[in-house]
């Protein structure tokens, strides 16, 4: 009895003020024990210092491994038909087949897109892409996530609104109200209220079913491929229905769109960011903690009763998933997506040395938002605490109904059935409550994020400076402090550790090489590598499928009429790509030969207009500014958030500065070309530019390009059909050919995406 009243005191004291500073406690306490510990307490300083490298050799490993397996995956996913493999897990004939019960055609993802004061060519980038999708008209549902605190976002919502209406399952917007009790501005209060709207707007309300639904959170600058979304809509399909409810999934993080663009230090922080993301992503991990842009199960969100939005949610993607972890008692399944989230790195304003200050101070304060989500730290310990103190006090999740059975009405032998398909179909059983083990993993996941490397650096800079060690190039420095320290020499323990944890960092080359010569070849095949297969296939099937009877052509310029034209950058004269300005130059990296000549990728989409590629051996000098840029995007803003939560757990939230599109005014506009039975083709301007990448299918298919203005353009798209007038083209191609007997007055259109 006296243990339960002291379990009951002790829950109702204030754990989440506690450990909201805990880690900036443990920094003032760092900075005596840095120059003491080595005096007073020799062996338990040697085993921490030891025990900090020891970690982060670790960690190295495991991003090398982690940067493997997302390369290697990522070529997997782009040239598996999901469809297909669906079909064969399931003993399904198609997406719609109703034998299996939740067919693949049936999953709706429900996409928020949050996003304050963006640039409207900004979100027509984003739209476009997902509009290229082969299943955007019939599985898409589009939520803009307005801020009622900016003005006109009404009127640009439904702007948004009528130019889409035509090219997802649905498109609406959300309007998050200002000044809602314990909410703060921001990403994670934003997107609390868009999908909490989206529930009640579908599926009979919170209480009604929403099996078949899917949230994913992206920015608005973020892009992703079609593939994405395919695999998502697999592993989920093919999971079994008392697993879908406790289902995310984390795609790997990729900056390939404005890296050029921005400073080195930088771009190699966002690289390094990448790493870290994909680093606890290999499917084995019991810890998967998605990053920016991510899935939830529209039942999983609805259980947890959405995100969080007060301040200890700032980070909204780690604190979702610990939310979830804590709701499902660690039973929560996150299925790893090896198609990259493709995103921009910050810029600054202006140019010069101001602008790239102003880049430098751009990210910084993302830096400091991101580590703010150190709180997320004090969260974990303290739901932890208090499911030892208060069991209970906390909502958890029921995984199955009382009659044993689960929500959808299957009962255990329709989960055993499911559970002999194929191992990447689901998790063979619903997992049991985590064990010790893995919740010491995710400990160890929060304090290497949090933690780790501003208690390392502090050790290492202040063990070089007082530490006489004579292997140390700091040797005299260090003696004259140690003087007046202490009389003694240095203890045998303390000279033990530092001596094996410089070997230790010595080591780290090696795993870094390793995670190096992966994620460029992961960064070559992501942004560029797949797209250019994609392209070729498109080439071959225009080809083959090209009609043999007697056409009309436009003719190309004299210069070009006997040149071969294998892709549209041949309709560029060689001269005009020698003289052209460095930064308009197309640069398209050769598709290795290692990945063989059968491969074969799916459909992706369009690309997005940004893209950087990373030129060898230019592009290895980036990585020797690590330390640099580890100190002032990790260290400095570590210091900073951890410091301040001592105060305050508010952040004054800014949206970070992204990359500015080329205006809809300075696109080259759409072009109709307009043929009849009678007359030469004609060439005519359309008075509004109209997104590109959706394709147009039918049966018969014209070989489409351009012959005017052809030294302007970068790239010719579209894929069409006689007779019919194309909004979204995506095909490159040669000559403009139309049969004689197409119909009278067709209009077919060509666009020329922004350069």
């Amino acid at each position: 009895m006296g243990a339960e009243k002291l379990r009951a005191h002790l829950a109702q004291l204030p754990w989440k003020a506690i450990f909201q500073r805990l880690p900036g406690f443990s920094l003032i306490c760092l900075i005596p024990f840095a120059f003491l510990g080595p005096v007073y307490l020799p062996a338990i300083f040697g085993l921490y210092y030891f025990s900090l490298h020891l970690a982060f050799l670790l960690n190295n490993i495991r991003s090398a491994y982690g940067m493997y397996i997302a390369y290697t995956n990522a070529k997997l996913y782009s040239v598996t038909d999901w469809v297909k493999k669906y079909c064969q897990d399931t003993g399904t004939v198609n997406g719609s087949d109703t034998t299996h019960d939740l067919p693949y055609d049936n999953v709706l993802h429900v996409i928020i897109l949050p996003n304050y004061k963006e640039n409207m060519d900004t979100l027509h980038e984003t739209l476009d892409v997902l509009a290229s999708h082969s299943r955007a008209i019939t599985q898409y549902k589009i939520c803009l996530a307005m801020e009622e605190t900016e003005a006109g976002a009404d009127d640009k919502a439904q702007g948004l609104m009528k130019h889409y209406a035509s090219q997802f399952y649905e498109i609406t917007y959300t309007l998050h109200p200002a000044g809602r009790p314990g909410e703060i501005r921001g990403k994670s209060s934003n997107v609390a209220w868009a999908a909490q709207q989206m529930a009640l707007r579908s599926g009979g309300g919170l209480d009604g079913r929403h099996e078949h639904e899917i949230i994913t959170v992206m920015d608005a600058d973020t892009c992703f491929a079609e593939d994405y979304f395919a695999a998502v809509t697999y592993h989920y399909t093919t999971a079994l229905p008392s697993q879908r409810r406790i289902m995310m999934f984390a795609p790997c993080t990729l900056f390939d769109r404005n890296s050029s663009n921005v400073p080195v230090f930088v771009r190699v922080t966002d690289m390094f960011w990448c790493i870290g993301v994909i680093s606890n992503l290999y499917p084995s991990s019991s810890i998967k903690i998605p990053c920016s842009a991510y899935s939830v199960s529209m039942e999983l969100a609805i259980a947890v009763n959405f995100w969080d939005a007060g301040p200890e949610a700032i980070g909204e993607d780690m604190h979702m998933y610990l939310k979830c972890f804590f709701a499902t008692q660690g039973r929560v399944i996150v299925k790893s997506i090896f198609s990259p989230a493709s995103q921009c790195n910050v810029e600054g304003t202006g140019t010069g040395v101001k602008g790239y200050l102003s880049g430098l101070h751009a990210r910084y304060d993302q830096a400091k938002r991101h580590l703010w989500g150190s709180l997320d730290t004090g969260y974990t310990l303290r739901r932890s605490l208090m499911s030892v103190l208060a069991p209970g006090s906390e909502p958890t999740l029921p995984m199955r109904t009382s009659n044993g059975g689960n929500k959808y009405g299957k009962d255990a032998s329709h989960d055993a059935k499911l559970a002999k398909s194929d191992p990447h179909a689901s998790t063979s059983r619903t997992p049991e409550p985590y064990s010790f083990w893995v919740w010491a993993e995710l400990i160890h996941r929060l304090l290497e994020s949090h933690i780790l490397m501003g208690h390392l650096f502090v050790l290492i800079i202040v063990s070089a400076l007082i530490l006489p060690i004579r292997s140390s190039f700091s040797y005299s420095v260090a003696a004259y402090f140690w003087g007046y320290l202490s009389s003694d020499p240095v203890h045998p323990y303390v000279e033990l550790a530092l001596n094996i944890s410089f070997w230790t960092r010595m080591s780290i080359v090696v795993p870094n090489v390793v995670m190096i010569w992966y994620y460029e070849r992961y960064h070559s095949w992501c942004g560029f590598e797949r797209w250019e297969l994609q392209e070729k296939q498109a080439q071959q099937e225009r080809m083959a499928s090209a009609v043999p009877s007697q056409t009309l052509a436009v003719p190309l310029p004299t210069s070009m009429e006997n040149r071969r034209v294998d892709s549209a950058l041949s309709l560029v004269e060689p001269s005009a790509i020698r003289s052209a300005p460095l930064h308009e130059k197309t640069e398209l990296p050769a598709i290795a030969s290692s990945h063989g000549t059968n491969l074969r990728v799916q459909h992706l989409g369009r690309r997005s207009q940004l893209r950087s590629s990373r030129q060898y051996p230019r592009n290895l000098l980036d990585w020797f500014t690590i330390p640099v840029a580890g100190f002032l995007f990790y260290v400095c803003p570590q210091f900073h958030a951890q410091m301040t939560h001592l105060f305050t757990e508010r952040l004054d939230y800014k949206v970070a500065a992204k990359p500015t599109l080329k205006k809809e005014s300075e696109r080259v506009p759409l072009m109709n070309v307009v043929v009849d039975e009678m007359s030469q083709p004609k060439v005519e301007y359309a008075k509004e530019h109209v997104p590109l990448g959706r394709p147009v299918r039918g049966a018969a298919k014209l070989d489409l390009g351009l012959g005017m203005n052809v030294m302007q353009m970068k790239d010719v798209l579209g894929e069409v059909l006689a007779g019919e007038k194309l909004e979204t083209p995506r095909l490159r191609g040669g000559d403009v050919k139309v049969p004689i007997n197409a119909p009278p007055a067709s209009v077919t259109a060509v666009a020329v995406e922004g350069w």
